[in-house]
């Protein structure tokens, strides 16, 4: 494992598969869930401060990390393994954050399970209302969507494609090469490069299309906060917020910053947080 300060390493069963979670902290459970191509360690800069507020909680996705895979990686499999590690956990309610393919597991848990969430905040990616031309917009923006999904382990082993991403979606700072080899290895195992392989299918198969055709109305009954780096090269077309209801719902965004924001600008994030999650 990566070192972060005060972490601990838990592994549990939830809908089958054997998931890994760091911890750190105690009080009000505050889950912390990354997106591709990283794991737990994401969020490494912030866990320290909001540790001293909150039980942490950073579980890997299924198939990336140290959590082991399985057949399905669709969002509504994805929303419930957060569910289910919420219940193995004994939470009942719980506020979230999620980055990148995170926040469209949070939106979607926020969605199907509000009573389980008390706040949620999103980092980067597109909200639930970015519709027809937008939605279209921001897939057509992601190139590296195609290629992972249709070309498989060797898109994520041989052609560089997480490296590329990582490089050219951070805006402030670099990632070292440390950092990048603590994404990169435990993505190139074949078992998280099928994941990413599946994830990525799923999306041009099954979301992409559903996202464009569909016309959200539901109101987000969970306080939300949407955060997007001003210079996040994934945003554009994504800006789009609710057409009725979800009163408590607003976006923002955070200059001088790409794609990683707990990484390229932890101290505005954590300002950000403070006092919304205390609301």
């Amino acid at each position: 494992m990566p070192p972060a300060q005060g972490v601990e390493h838990r592994f549990v069963a939830v809908n089958g598969a054997r998931l890994h979670y760091a911890g750190a902290g105690r009080g009000d459970p505050l889950v912390l869930v990354h997106g591709w191509p990283q794991h737990w360690w994401a969020w490494r800069e912030v866990i320290p401060s909001l540790a001293t507020s909150y039980r942490v909680i950073c579980p890997d996705i299924r198939g990336f990390g140290w959590s082991e895979g399985g057949p399905d990686y669709g969002l509504e499999q994805l929303a419930a393994d957060l569910l289910g590690l919420l219940d193995v956990l004994g939470i009942g309610r719980a506020r979230l954050v999620g980055h990148d393919w995170g926040s469209e597991v949070g939106y979607h848990a926020c969605l199907n399970w509000p009573g389980r969430f008390s706040h949620y905040v999103a980092l980067g990616g597109r909200t639930p209302w970015s519709t027809g031309v937008a939605a279209s917009r921001v897939y057509m923006h992601a190139w590296h969507m195609y290629v992972l999904g249709l070309l498989g382990s060797y898109a994520t082993t041989r052609l560089g494609v997480p490296e590329n991403a990582l490089r050219r979606w951070r805006h402030a700072g670099s990632f070292t090469p440390e950092e990048m080899q603590t994404y990169l290895g435990p993505l190139r195992r074949p078992m998280s490069a099928e994941a990413t392989r599946r994830l990525y299918r799923h999306a041009i198969f099954h979301e992409l299309p559903r996202y464009v055709r569909s016309n959200r109305t539901v109101p987000l009954q969970v306080p939300t906060l949407h955060l997007h780096g001003e210079q996040d090269p994934l945003t554009a077309g994504s800006l789009r917020g609710p057409r009725r209801g979800a009163a408590d719902t607003r976006i923002e965004l955070v200059p001088d910053c790409g794609h990683f924001v707990a990484e390229e600008r932890p101290s505005e994030l954590l300002g950000r947080l403070a006092p919304f999650l205390a609301s």
